[in-house]
Order: C-alpha cells, then sequence, then structure tokens
C-alpha cells in the first residue's frame, strides 16, 4: 500500500469515539476506570471505602515540564455519581477537565464541580454518569489518525502531497505535507508536545486560512512553497505523554543534537525543501499558561526580519488583549525557533496558546498570522 493510500485508508478508520478500552485499571460503585485507549493517561488507580476513586497521575520520565496530562475512561452500568480525584505528586494542576460521550463533542466540567486544592497538588471531581462510557481528559483528545485524516480533507485536495519523511521510535510514519513550486518557503508545524491541543488549534486555523478558495490564498499558495507538519511526535500523543517523544526527550529541546530519529528526519526534510529557496518564516505552534510569542530579536541577521512588527501590529489589533512578545536568541539553544535563525536565516516563532484558550481565539491567532503572511508577501 503506497502513502496516499493508507492515509486515506485512516481516514476512512477515524471513527469519532477513541478506542475500545480493554482492562479496567479499577471498580468503583459499578464504574469501571481505563486507560487503554490511544492517549490515554499514565494512571494507577485506588479506591477508598467511600467509594472515591483517586488516579496517580505520573510523567513519563524526570526531570520534565510539569504539564501532567490525564485522560481515562469510566464505563457507567447504570446512570450514578462518581467522586474522581487526580494526584498530581510533585506537580500542579495545570489543564481544567473536559468530558466527552462520542468523543467528538467535548465540553468543560462545570467548574462548580472541580475542586483544586490550595497547593494545586490535588484535583477532584464530581462527576454525573449517564450509562455507558464516558472519557475524560485535559484536553480534547487528538490522534494522529484524526489528524491526518483532517489533513486528507483540508490540505490534500489542494494539491499536496503527503510525504512520509520518517519513522518514530515506535515505528509510526511521520508525515508532513508540502506543495508549492515558489523560490520562498514557509514552514509550519505543532504538536511536538503532545497535550498542547489549543495551539494545533491555531495551526489549523492558519492552515485552512492558507487553504481557502480566497484571492489572497491562491495568490499566496501560488506563489510559495509550503511545508506543514501537523504531528511530529506521534509516540508521544500515542502513548499519552507530557511532553516527551518515546526516546526520553523534549522533542523541543534536541533541535541542536538531533539525538532522536523524529528530530533528525524533520531537520533533513526542511533542509532538503530549503535548498535554493529563501525561508520567509518558520512557525512552531504550543500551548502554555497564557497567550504569549517567542520572537527572535529584532536586529537579527535575517532578511525577512521585518515580518515581526507587522505580524505583532496586526494580532494586537486582533486579539484583546493584546498577545506579549519575548525577543531573544541564544546560539546554544536547542529549540526549533533558534535552529530556524541560525541554520535558514529565518525568523523562528513560538506562537503560544493559553491552555484554556477559547476555539475563538485559537481561531482568530492562526487565521491572522496567516492574514498577516499574506499582506507581508505580497508587497
Amino acid at each position: 500500500m503506497n502513502l496516499k493510500s493508507a492515509l486515506l485508508a485512516l481516514a476512512a478508520a477515524a471513527v469519532a469515539t477513541p478506542a475500545l478500552a480493554q482492562t479496567p485499571i479499577c471498580e468503583s460503585q459499578g464504574v469501571t476506570v481505563s486507560v487503554d485507549f490511544p492517549s490515554g493517561g499514565r494512571h494507577t488507580c485506588r479506591v477508598a471505602e467511600t467509594g472515591e476513586v483517586t488516579l496517580a497521575v505520573t510523567p513519563e520520565g524526570t526531570p520534565i515540564n510539569g504539564s501532567p496530562w490525564y485522560a481515562f475512561r469510566l464505563d457507567a452500568a447504570a446512570a450514578t455519581e462518581l467522586r474522581v480525584t487526580l494526584d498530581y505528586g510533585e506537580y500542579e494542576h495545570r489543564y481544567s477537565p473536559k468530558l466527552t460521550r462520542d468523543g467528538a463533542t467535548w465540553r468543560s466540567v462545570p467548574r462548580r464541580d472541580v475542586i483544586v486544592a490550595d497547593d494545586e497538588r490535588r484535583a477532584s471531581m464530581n462527576l454525573r454518569l449517564e450509562p455507558g462510557a464516558t472519557f475524560i481528559a485535559a484536553q480534547p483528545i487528538e490522534t494522529p489518525t484524526a489528524v491526518h485524516a483532517w489533513a486528507q480533507q483540508v490540505i490534500v485536495p489542494r494539491g499536496f502531497e503527503a510525504v512520509e519523511y520518517g519513522r518514530s521510535i515506535d515505528d509510526r510514519p511521520l508525515i508532513a505535507y508540502r506543495a508549492g513550486t515558489g523560490t520562498d518557503l514557509v514552514v509550519a508545524m505543532t504538536r511536538q508536545h503532545p497535550p498542547e491541543t489549543s495551539g494545533a488549534v491555531a495551526f489549523r486555523n492558519f492552515v485552512e486560512t492558507i487553504m481557502a478558495d480566497t484571492p489572497q490564498a491562491n495568490a499566496f499558495r501560488a506563489r510559495h512553497r509550503i511545508l506543514l507538519v501537523p504531528m511530529p511526535n506521534p509516540d508521544g500523543v500515542m502513548r499519552g505523554h507530557w511532553r516527551w517523544n518515546n526516546g526520553g526527550l523534549d522533542l523541543n529541546r534536541d533541535w541542536r543534537d538531533f539525538s532522536q530519529p523524529e528530530t533528525r528526519a524533520l531537520r533533513d526534510l526542511i533542509q532538503s525543501e530549503a535548498q535554493n529557496r529563501r525561508t520567509v518564516a518558520f512557525f512552531d505552534f504550543h500551548s502554555t499558561r497564557r497567550n504569549v510569542i517567542y520572537a527572535p530579536p529584532l536586529d537579527a541577521d535575517s532578511p525577512t526580519i521585518d515580518l515581526l512588527p507587522l505580524l505583532r501590529q496586526r494580532l494586537d489589533a486582533a486579539v484583546n488583549p493584546p498577545l506579549p512578545w519575548t525577543f531573544s536568541h541564544s546560539e546554544t539553544g536547542q529549540t526549533s525557533k533558534r535552529w530556524a535563525l541560525s541554520e535558514l536565516r529565518a525568523p523562528g516563532l513560538t506562537v503560544e496558546l493559553d491552555d484554556e484558550a477559547t476555539v475563538a481565539t485559537a481561531g482568530r491567532i492562526g487565521r491572522t498570522v496567516a492574514e498577516t503572511m499574506f499582506e507581508y508577501t505580497s508587497r
């Protein structure tokens, strides 16, 4: 089966509900708790005499950034109420819980039903469950299968080629999308860090704006080589990791040593696309505790560094309150942002979305970045 056929099969197989759980890790009051589904969290479980379920939220290794991902499935035999507590150990509560019954429509657990300890190391939920399955997670679950199904619907019809540029440690395909014959290159990526789905929402809106059938988008695609990387860390996503791939490393701290197959393969792909081209911009969409842009200094050695004042002006007008910007560059840094400037002479920008950014806000940021690129490159 070639790559195109494989992706079409993935798209056809993409279902809303995460895979059926197989082995419960505990049971309380007619409710089983399971985690063996794609992106399920790294949890152990204990049940108190009161019936309260406590789930330990465990990272894939230490030391690690405090991004405590959790995802679990509750199967209720009948309508019931259940109290579930997340125990973060030495880490702190970061993500407000979301739930779904169909895997497609996610909503936040009401704030009145979530109690966070004063030291933020425990968070309890009072849940009212319907019969059947309920999934609860730190963020809506977006697996590689779902992401590439979206790409088949949105990106490929615009003439983009799906390219397998390598394999992950777990032997999953690393897939990017590219098109255009222009001498100027634009690179955009997201999900180096598995839980950071609000950044992925901004990325999708960036991409969908570029793929739109408008005069500006059509002209932009015609003039540029475009490289899109929506899932560079599929192992981390599938394994329910907080931060790392399956090689024990934060991939956005491997853009100097390139010790991991995922970053090596992506570096080689970008370099091949950048050969004999000017890289106009390099966007890496992430999530953190606030909306913020990390950018190189305005006097950095890049022929397109003047994109940054324009982008800041347009984002200030689009988003209230305006996003703060941090300007810095370190030649000893290990992030994609540093590598883009040092190796491609491109303004590498890390576009960080608030963990709890609304879909509307994330979408506005992604669209504004794309629209600013239209404006800048048409001058």
